[in-house]
């Protein structure tokens, strides 16, 4: 890989580990964020880090959504991955 196309990849990867900006917080779906980080990326959950810096309003509500979304997307990713057994 060259080395331009390296950065590249290397700066993604970093970015999509970054937490989210204040605008970006006051704007999600912490039911979608954590539906979306089990089922697609097939990670564990990830609120802290998402959130981190994060001026909400209701941070227990937004985590408990957050974990709502996570369980359901967890319990497809689950289904998905039995079906291909």
């Amino acid at each position: 890989m060259e080395r331009p196309a390296l950065a590249a990849a290397l700066l993604l990867a970093a970015a999509a580990c970054a937490p989210m900006t204040p605008e970006q917080c006051a704007r999600a779906n912490w039911y979608a964020e954590g539906e979306t980080d089990a089922l697609y990326h097939g990670t564990r959950p990830r609120f802290e880090q998402l959130a981190r810096g994060c001026p909400l309003a209701d941070a227990p509500g937004a985590e408990r959504a957050y974990m709502e979304g996570w369980a359901a997307g967890y319990a497809e990713h689950q289904r998905r991955a039995d079906r291909h057994m």
